[in-house]
């Protein structure tokens, strides 16, 4: 009895093993590449966005034009390829994966983003759409961006702390994007008027987001027209998807508010989920922290930003509002054991509060008065200038209520 159950016992972790091994082997994807004139030993990264920063998944080094990249995944998703090698540029390839797919990619040169991706993925054949309708205009952009990029090299790796030479480069920088933006905002243009036609896709949705985010820099994309009808485009029930609705509020967005104005206000949720309002401060300065783990400046600010909090403890409360996602931003708290109002709307990062008080980077500070009209915004994080900015707001309020 005891042999018949050892065998059965022995079939079933064999069965199982087996069942696992064939799951994964199911999830897997191949990328294979062959770019005949990179040279042995350039590095090709495969990464991901987690909405907030690029991570990694994997590396590969190149050999004999080749590179290979392989993981296990469990849905269609979209992936980035990118170098940070000399003469790539700072843009990447989009490549989308699926479980057990084979995807090959080929290129001619270094200009990365015009690589070609080949794979039955619908998805993937949507983008190359895109990349296909700018070509030529992306090429051209492209040459001028790794000269850049070249710049900038030289300045972070061989003549780190020089002034001078940081002056000349940023001068070479400032007459390449003479040429470059131009070809920047003729790309955006040319990929909207593709979209008056191409399918509605999960590719042309992303792409409506983006669009829709940067109508904020009329400077660099001045087609907020173009995109708003767009969207008013969109089948009706595809307007009711999480991407067109953040479309809508970047392209109708809540009324900003600007120093003097009245303090915008919304609900806000700290990591026990409790539901708070700006309006509980009102009577004190209230200084708002727009910030992300992501951000090394927000890192840097916060042994200061805990020294302002006790300093200015008996007339000033310090809202920190993350933009982080629920679970990252808990996690983050716990570890870096935060104190104060540790807040989050819980919206995707640019919505919400972030949009009224016009929020662009990070950190994002906004000074509210004890009236509650805004007082002072200021973006950016050195040392010391976060103690030196609340003295010359609160003692300069002071001084004028004095007198």
């Amino acid at each position: 009895m005891q042999k018949y159950l050892f065998l059965l016992l022995l079939f079933v972790c064999n069965a199982y093993n087996s069942w696992s091994q064939d799951t994964a082997a199911s999830e897997r994807f191949l990328i294979t590449g062959q770019v005949p004139a990179l040279s042995d030993g350039t590095v090709i990264g495969l990464y991901q966005s987690d909405g907030r920063l690029i991570v990694p998944i994997v590396l590969d080094t190149v050999a004999d034009g080749r590179f290979t990249f392989s993981d296990t995944t469990s849905c269609v998703k979209p992936l980035m390829l990118l170098s940070s090698d000399e003469g790539f540029p700072s843009h990447w390839l989009d490549v989308w994966v699926a479980p057990g797919r084979q995807i090959t990619i080929t290129g001619e040169d270094r200009l990365l983003p015009l690589w070609r991706v080949e794979s039955d993925i619908a998805e993937q054949q949507e983008q190359n759409g895109f990349q296909d309708c700018v070509r030529e205009l992306n090429r051209e952009y492209l040459g001028y961006n790794v000269a850049e990029c070249g710049w900038f090299r030289q300045m972070q790796l061989e003549h780190d702390g020089d002034e001078e030479f940081a002056r000349l480069a940023w001068a070479k920088v400032d007459s390449l994007r003479k040429y470059s933006f131009p070809l920047m905002r003729a790309i955006y243009k040319k990929e909207l008027d593709y979209m008056i036609t191409a399918p509605v896709g999960k590719v042309y949705m992303q792409k409506l987001v983006s669009y829709a985010q940067m109508t904020v820099a009329k400077a660099f994309m001045p087609y907020s027209d173009e995109v708003k009808a767009l969207y008013a485009g969109l089948p009706e029930a595809m307007k009711h998807t999480s991407e067109a609705e953040l479309a809508y509020q970047h392209l109708y967005p809540t009324a900003a508010v600007e120093v003097g104005d009245e303090m915008a206000d919304g609900e806000l949720y700290d990591v026990q989920g409790g539901n708070h309002h700006l309006a509980e401060f009102k009577g004190r300065y209230i200084l708002l922290d727009f910030w992300s783990s992501g951000c090394g400046p927000c890192i840097e600010s916060l042994p200061e930003m805990e020294e302002a909090a006790e300093k200015y403890k008996d007339t000033l409360s310090i809202v920190s509002i993350s933009i982080d996602p629920k679970k990252e931003w808990e996690a983050f708290v716990e570890k870096k054991q935060m104190k104060g109002n540790q807040w989050n709307e819980l919206r995707k990062a640019g919505t919400g509060l972030a949009m009224s008080y016009r929020v662009k980077g990070y950190p994002h500070y906004v000074l509210i008065a004890p009236d509650g009209k805004i007082q002072s915004v200021w973006g950016g994080y050195g040392k010391g200038s976060l103690l030196g900015k609340l003295q010359e707001e609160i003692h300069r309020d002071t001084n004028l209520n004095q007198e």
